[in-house]
């Protein structure tokens, strides 16, 4: 069997193979190698030690696999099963590839924390709750990072990386995994999965190996406000070997998670302080190829956004986080006057509902959920809620639902602290008539955005604003307005004006008819915060 460490600054590397200490030989491409005859069928464990001339302090020092699909961190080391002198890898019988799934435009994503949504906290858990996301209604779920990492696994989102090839080991197997991609795709569900490359734990093989050699000497981006972890450097090349060391190895990460796991998308974290749409291009290419045959979605997350970064404009990615859209109906349906003072007027609001490359979301991971926002749970806040459920599925571009959100969940997450809070999903939530009603308007909300071709791919038009009362309304299409009044205030018998057509129209919600006159006004009262979706009667 046949062990090999990429680390060409290192001057000498042994195998040390079930406490077996073995040489390795260093070859030209800067690769240490060493063949192992009979090894014994069954479980083992291995890691590499390295010495390098400049420590004084030690004369070496054991690292992981980099490339390890399994480790232990305790006894810090890579693990792998052996059957007939090679390595074992379990078979995967994939049943449901051929099945075509949803196209970009019709996608409702799903936000999920495998530890907190799982009643487990594994895979085989969220498979257990697939059909309640049928239920709901999303297409896709996009998976908060699962790669392997140092830290205490129930302390951490995952977003500091340290074994890239390997499945945070508290969440199952390869084949875990597997099975979960396969049965969501059994029901039209796509699988996402947000990837850290712009930085890694400090405990990273590659930090340990030579941290000036796949990383940045110091900080490399300004805006990283807390010093997530040491830089990945996709600028450097080693000259005589004529290889760029980060890329190659993100890039290799790449291939290997959408060939040996079938993903339909990727999201790139941090992609604001990579600052390289040269290499997100790259990675976006290589994970597309691998899944030609079925839609493909690239995503990064830019604060704020940032549309360049989008094919559209010339870009690397699809499709950019949109945390303005976040922000907007944060400030505006909980009155925080800082919020609205930082992003302006109704006016110049608007672009948060028109571009087709965003994703929009009431709230992610990264922020406070907009309920416990709103601090409280009563009709004021129904009507709220509802007022940014129905902008979340009405406004252009892709809607995203973090999970435990259309149950009503507001527990505070302190998302400026280091080490997160563990909240499994409030199931018991929907024994609640308030949270019940938000459930049900998620759901009938999503089958809308499903169901309507205006709402995936038609204009926004915005055909009535008075910025004084604070009241916008807008179609999509010539059949469906939002008319919305963001004022604290009522408005009794308000008079909407330049709708798109004459006639009656029917509130999707409470079925409640309305008439647009000859002229093309429509005389309404609005409650404070209240937004009303008509469809036209036909």
């Amino acid at each position: 069997m046949k062990f090999s460490l990429f680390a060409p600054t290192i001057d000498d590397v042994k195998l040390i193979l079930d406490d077996k200490e073995i040489d390795m030989d260093k070859h030209s491409d800067g690769r240490f190698i060493c063949n192992v005859d009979n090894i014994s069928n069954g479980d083992h464990k291995y890691k590499f030690r390295i010495k390098k001339k400049e420590w004084i302090w030690s004369n070496s020092i054991d690292i992981i696999d980099p490339y390890a699909t399994k480790y232990n961190l305790k006894e810090k080391c890579a693990l792998f099963r052996s059957e007939n002198g090679k390595e074992y890898h379990e078979e995967f019988h994939w049943k449901y590839d051929q099945i075509k799934l949803p196209e970009n435009k019709q996608l409702v994503l799903y936000e999920m924390f495998v530890q907190d949504f799982a009643d487990n906290g594994q895979f085989s858990g969220v498979i257990n709750k697939l059909d309640y996301l049928v239920e709901l209604g999303i297409n896709a779920i996009e998976l908060i990072p699962i790669m392997g990492i140092e830290e205490a696994e129930n302390d951490t989102w995952g977003y500091l990386p340290s074994h890239f090839f390997s499945i945070r080991s508290s969440y199952g197997t390869k084949n875990d995994l597997k099975l979960l991609v396969d049965e969501c795709h059994s029901r039209k569900i796509r699988v996402f999965i947000d990837c850290v490359f712009n930085h890694t734990d400090e405990e990273c093989p590659l930090a340990q190996i030579d941290r000036n050699y796949w990383y940045y000497k110091g900080k490399h981006h300004p805006d990283d406000p807390y010093n997530w972890g040491p830089e990945l450097n996709y600028d450097f090349q080693d000259q005589e070997l004529k290889v760029e060391p980060a890329v190659k190895f993100i890039s290799d990460v790449v291939k290997y998670w959408f060939e040996e796991f079938h993903l339909d998308g990727i999201k790139f974290d941090a992609a604001k302080q990579m600052d390289n749409f040269e290499i997100l291009g790259k990675l976006d290419r290589l994970a597309r190829s691998i899944r030609s045959d079925q839609p493909f979605l690239s995503q990064a997350e830019y604060v704020p956004e940032n549309k360049d970064i989008c094919k559209e404009n010339g870009g690397p990615v699809d499709v950019c986080w949109s945390s303005s859209f976040h922000h907007w109906l944060t400030g505006f349906l909980t009155l925080n006057k800082d919020q609205m003072t930082k992003h302006g007027t109704l006016s110049d609001l608007k672009n948060s509902f028109s571009s087709k490359h965003l994703v929009n979301y009431l709230s992610c991971h990264d922020n406070e959920r907009l309920l416990h926002d709103i601090g409280k749970k009563d009709s004021d806040a129904f009507i709220r809620m509802e007022t940014a459920v129905i902008h979340l599925f009405t406004s252009v571009g892709i809607p995203m639902i973090w999970q435990g959100e259309e149950l009503g969940e507001d527990r505070q997450i302190d998302v400026l602290k280091d080490k997160k809070k563990h909240y499994p999903m409030p199931w018991n939530f929907l024994e609640r008539d308030f949270n019940l009603r938000l459930f049900n308007l998620f759901q009938n909300l999503i089958k809308l955005r499903r169901s309507n071709k205006d709402l995936q791919e038609g204009p926004i038009n915005f055909f009535f604003e008075d910025e004084n009362n604070r009241i916008l309304a807008y179609s999509r299409g010539l059949n469906l307005i939002i008319i919305t009044n963001f004022d604290q205030k009522p408005k009794v018998k308000y008079i909407i004006s330049n709708l798109p057509q004459q006639g009656k129209w029917i509130d999707y919600l409470t079925n409640e008819q309305v008439d647009v006159d000859q002229v093309n006004n429509l005389t309404l009262t609005l409650l404070p915060f209240q937004s009303r979706l008509f469809i036209k009667h036909i």
